[in-house]
């Protein structure tokens, strides 16, 4: 089933919420249903954000009784494309990928005519390392968290993520615990936290795989070891996007849609965009019908500039570059992948950035300590 973006009720809503009872005003609009449990003060507001918890996810490997599932308010749609990338800076910026311009893992750019991950600097294809987009001030945005401190002076915030940032927790628990130390204080405290599960069990084992359970178990009993060791205090938690289980394909397999290519496939592996060697977009065309019939949408590029997918509100300046010929937008299994030399690197057998409901639907949850 397909599940379009909608950016009246979306996971941007739960960032204008969180802005909202801080006394900051937001262009989209904020969740009532997170809105009422904020209508009270708390001495510690704790937003957490669990990478692929999506309501498939949720509902297909936890208990009705589950802590999560307990606390479940509502679900909404991630923004477009539901991938990590496009959705945690969402989360953060309070703005669409259209706005802030990340719109995926690696979009093109043309001066290093190449796909740069976002996160990394460096190529995706050749691995090189280039210079990272935040540093050149590219993609740099102001944080919800940066116009929240600047309005509330009492306010103590803390950044607590996993061990790729520095002092970052390496296991789950360990997260938690730097939750709760972030709490036990005399402040009225704000915590943005980030767990980089369950998506990468998931991709690895599939949306069901037992050992995304054990994942899911492990982050349940911490979570509910946290929940009662804390007081005054509400965590919120979402995800940036669900999954679909895949079935990969690489385009340089398929000599007659390779001889098409002008430049190999860019943002994702299902939200793509293919730039077509003059005179061949007709053929391009026909022969993604031949092998993927039914397996996604595909748009040109004004198409899919005035789709409004990618959000609402005025472009960022590199968004036109970013695009080729043609939008791919998987609704199918179909994970696009392509390799310069023949290798095969990093397989998923679990993949998002589509447009399913798997994928764009997540949870909205809220746990008050008493």
């Amino acid at each position: 089933m397909i599940v379009k973006p909608d950016y009246n009720r979306s996971i941007l809503s739960i960032s204008s919420s969180i802005m909202k009872y801080y006394g900051i005003s937001s262009n989209y609009k904020s969740l009532q249903e997170l809105d009422e449990v904020l209508n009270k003060k708390y001495k510690n507001v704790v937003f957490l954000i669990l990478d692929c918890l999506g309501m498939n996810i949720l509902e297909n490997n936890l208990d009705e009784n589950s802590i999560l599932r307990k606390n479940l308010l509502t679900s909404v749609t991630s923004v477009f494309p539901p991938t990590t990338a496009a959705a945690t800076v969402a989360f953060h910026a309070g703005t669409s990928p259209y706005e802030n311009g990340w719109i995926g893992w690696m979009p093109y750019f043309k001066e290093d005519n190449g796909m740069i991950e976002l996160f990394t600097g460096k190529d995706f294809y050749t691995q090189e390392q280039k210079e990272l987009p935040m540093d050149k001030g590219k993609l740099k945005y102001v944080t919800i968290y940066e116009k929240i401190l600047e309005k509330n002076k009492d306010i103590a915030f803390h950044k607590i993520f996993p061990s790729f940032t520095p002092g970052g927790a390496n296991t789950f628990w360990e997260l938690c615990n730097n939750i709760k130390n972030a709490c036990n204080n005399n402040h009225c405290n704000l915590i943005s936290a980030y767990w980089d599960e369950p998506d990468h069990t998931i991709h690895r084992h599939k949306i069901t795989g037992q050992e995304v359970k054990e994942v899911l178990k492990d982050i349940e009993n911490n979570l509910e070891k946290l929940v009662y060791e804390l007081k005054d205090t509400l965590i919120i938690i979402s995800a940036d996007h669900g999954a679909v289980d895949v079935e990969e394909v690489y385009l340089n397999e398929i000599p007659e849609i390779d001889n098409c290519l002008k430049l190999p496939p860019a943002i994702e592996s299902r939200f793509v965009t293919f730039f077509i060697k003059d005179g061949m977009q007709e053929k391009f065309v026909e022969l993604l019908d031949k092998y993927f019939k039914n397996q996604y949408l595909l748009y040109t590029k004004d198409e899919f500039l005035n789709s409004n997918l990618l959000g609402l509100g005025k472009p960022h300046a590199r968004i036109k570059d970013y695009f080729g010929d043609f939008i791919f937008i998987g609704t199918g299994n179909i994970n696009i992948r392509y390799s310069i030399d023949g290798t095969k690197n990093k397989t998923h057998v679990a993949d998002h950035s589509g447009i399913t409901e798997s994928e764009m639907l997540v949870p909205v949850i809220a746990i008050e300590c008493k």
